[in-house]
């Protein structure tokens, strides 16, 4: 069940980095952060599936500060208590089970992806010009009905042994997958 939308308005986006299943992998947490930079994130969207909170330090000190990260919860992210303390430390902002973010005049909806059906609602709705999930591992990038649905592959590699990630521009909804 997915809990109420929250809406953030984050003006002057261009560029935000996508990573979803991270799965405790902190060379790939560290990777994205070292990629993310170089290629001037806005913001950074992760898609669920930290398993540890402590991930969420990993990924706040590969970024730097004055990023803002979101997040929504994964089906392996147990730990919701302590996740809420270590997102205040991050400076990470979990969003619940699933959210809609205003960035760089696009409505983004961010959801972990546990019943593709949603996903696929999602995209049908008309309320998103962007749907990003994860859960299946799987890169997938297309539009249905004019929404552009992403999903960054994982970042652990741990189901198909590559590691990826994704830089979505917002001005044009062009998509770059980057290899962890």
């Amino acid at each position: 069940m997915m809990n109420r939308f929250i809406t953030r308005w984050v003006l002057r986006v261009v560029k935000i980095g996508v990573i979803s299943d991270t799965h405790d992998d902190y060379k790939a947490i560290y990777k994205s952060g070292e990629v993310f930079r170089n290629a001037g994130v806005s913001a950074v969207l992760h898609a669920g599936d930290w398993t540890s909170p402590f991930s969420m330090l990993k990924m706040r000190r590969a970024l730097g500060p004055g990023v803002p990260i979101y997040t929504v919860f994964g089906n392996n992210d147990g730990d919701r208590y302590m996740a809420a303390v270590r997102s205040r430390d991050a400076a990470v902002e979990i969003l619940g089970e699933a959210a809609l973010l205003q960035l760089g005049g696009q409505r983004i909806g961010l959801y972990h992806g546990t019943a593709e059906v949603l996903v696929e609602a999602m995209a049908r709705s008309g309320m998103f010009d962007v749907v990003i999930y994860g859960h299946t591992h799987r890169l997938d990038i297309r539009r249905v009905n004019g929404t552009l649905i992403l999903n960054p592959g994982e970042a652990c590699g741990c189901a198909t042994e590559r590691k990826t990630a994704a830089i979505l521009n917002l001005q044009t909804l062009d998509v770059e997958v980057v290899e962890l």
